[in-house]
């Protein structure tokens, strides 16, 4: 169950269902909540549920673990993560945006093996230097190239 517009995590008896909504008893106070499960389940006056409401994890002196077998998922409108230092580690990432932007105040670095880079119209790169080195050979193909 997801509680609307209220701050819960617990459990909650039925009073009434209304189509996928139902009306729970929280205690002294009563809330409307959406079903949220993946199975069909009809709830009838006097279940238990849990309910679940706009949730806060806190821990100013301490750290929050999530883990899972199978997977973690975040589905927002807008999810935004602040840190003094971010890591990520993976076997493999896959990254899909309509657009992106990325600000570096001062160096970005990228280690790999190898590198690939396909654009399938314009390519801008604007420098004050470039330095570029290879201990082999560089090929540069072209319709037409221009230099200077």
């Amino acid at each position: 169950m997801i509680l609307e517009q209220t701050t819960y995590l617990g459990p909650a008896r039925v009073l009434e269902s209304a189509g996928g909504r139902v009306r729970l008893a929280l205690h002294e106070q009563e809330a409307w909540a959406l079903l949220a499960l993946a199975y069909p389940y009809r709830p009838e006056a006097g279940d238990i549920v849990l309910a679940v409401g706009s949730i806060v994890f806190s821990a100013p002196s301490g750290s929050i673990e999530l883990s899972a077998g199978h997977g973690v998922r975040i589905k927002a409108p807008e999810v935004e993560v602040k840190a003094g230092r971010l890591r990520l580690a993976a076997k493999s990432a896959i990254e899909k945006f309509g657009n992106a932007w990325r600000w570096v105040r001062e160096t970005l670095q990228v280690r790999a093996g190898r590198t690939r880079t396909v654009v399938s119209e314009d390519c801008t790169l604007r420098a004050e230097r470039i330095l570029e080195r290879a201990t082999g050979t560089v090929t540069i193909d072209g319709e037409k190239i221009n230099l200077g």
